[in-house]
């Protein structure tokens, strides 16, 4: 019942539960009180009279006459002062209970009056209005702290939104783009009835192509979406991992004219090795695709303390400028559009690179090089 009631009449209702108790148990402790003490007087006996002489000594032989004895209070009077006594503080107790309660309740309107205005805004909020603040009361209380707290929970949910927004829009597009070109060269093949041996390997080879694209398109969507069930780990040599990717990708460095270099110490990280290799395979490769003729990669590992690693991945490439390193990491984003349709790719490697870093409970960063280029910051622990 209590629990369906607002909070200023749940806070009213207890706080009168609580004077009742209060006010019930007072009044019956004063009234066996006063029983106690009328009880007491009325059977006490009146001290006959004294005579006291001019020295101020009483005589003892004296007695006072007859009738000059107190006469006692009668049984009636004394029952119906007990009466009344018990009338009046029924009566008081019920005036404390209900002057209590009413003042609660105004008192309790006026301290409640923030989170009602609070509930307010709230209710106005829908998806359009998600960037729009709620104004923070004026008190340093709970109130003004839960509605900072709401405050930062919109922006969150805001930008959520917008990545969803623009994780929808992106692939739609990317998966819009092959299908498209499937379409329109079936439907100019299929204008022609006679078609050479070289029409059908040209026909064939744009549809190995472009299916191609779709399934790396569609399995990298698929990775991210099940790299929870890659869940088994243990303990890992971080160099064993950069030298298999440096062997692995020498060839593709030496096309590229690109040098890659290792300085790595001997730290250890735990995690899924399949995963870890996949993100810094995904960083060094970037680092070789967007380098310049004649430029490096280096990879730089050490220890930061006994329960992190850092591990850097720095290029001489075309780097990435200010206002595009907060979007780095989301889904189909590319720094450089017309680049990256040339070298291939639909923008999912660093997204899939943070999803894997935040799952093995590490950070990822990008910084400028020194020398021009782009550092990939990855701090795993131990």
């Amino acid at each position: 019942m209590l629990k369906k009631m607002p909070i200023r009449l749940r806070l009213t209702v207890m706080t009168v539960a609580l004077l009742t108790v209060c006010c019930v148990g007072l009044t019956l402790i004063l009234n066996l009180s006063a029983n106690r003490m009328a009880t007491r007087i009325d059977a006490s006996l009146v001290v006959p009279a004294k005579k006291v002489a001019e020295d101020g000594s009483v005589d003892e032989s004296f007695q006072s006459p007859a009738g000059s004895m107190v006469a006692p209070v009668s049984s009636e009077d004394s029952e119906q002062a007990r009466m009344d006594y018990r009338i009046e503080s029924i009566i008081y107790m019920l005036l404390v209970i209900v002057g209590g309660g009413l003042l609660t309740y105004y008192i309790s309107g006026k301290a409640l009056k923030p989170l009602n205005t609070l509930n307010g805004q709230v209710k106005n909020i829908n998806v359009r209005n998600l960037s729009k603040s709620l104004s923070v009361p004026s008190t340093n209380d709970e109130i003004a702290e839960l509605t900072v707290t709401f405050n930062e929970m919109m922006y969150k949910l805001d930008n959520a939104f917008m990545m969803q927004g623009r994780f929808s829009a992106s692939a739609a597009h990317e998966l819009r783009t092959p299908l498209a070109v499937l379409q329109t060269k079936v439907d100019l093949f299929k204008k022609r009835k006679d078609h050479t041996n070289e029409e059908y390997d040209a026909l064939i080879s744009v549809i190995e192509k472009q299916t191609n694209r779709l399934r790396g398109l569609v399995g990298n969507l698929l990775d991210m979406t099940n790299m929870d069930d890659n869940c088994e780990e243990s303990s890992i040599y971080v160099k064993d991992i950069f030298e298999d990717i440096i062997s692995e990708l020498s060839h593709m460095a030496k096309d590229k004219n690109v040098t890659l270099s290792l300085d790595c110490d001997s730290s250890i990280v735990t995690g899924n090795t399949d995963l870890l290799y996949r993100a810094f395979y995904n960083l060094v490769e970037n680092g070789i695709k967007y380098n310049m003729d004649g430029g490096s990669v280096g990879v730089i590992v050490n220890r930061l303390s006994k329960e992190q690693v850092s591990i850097r991945i720095i290029d001489t490439g075309i780097g990435i400028a200010g206002e595009n390193k907060q979007n780095t990491f989301e889904p189909f984003y590319r720094v450089d559009k017309s680049r990256s349709r040339q070298i291939g790719g639909a923008g999912l490697g660093l997204s899939i690179v943070d999803t894997i870093i935040k799952k093995h409970n590490g950070t990822i960063t990008v910084t400028d090089n020194e020398n021009g280029g782009t550092c990939f910051n990855v701090i795993l622990k131990i």
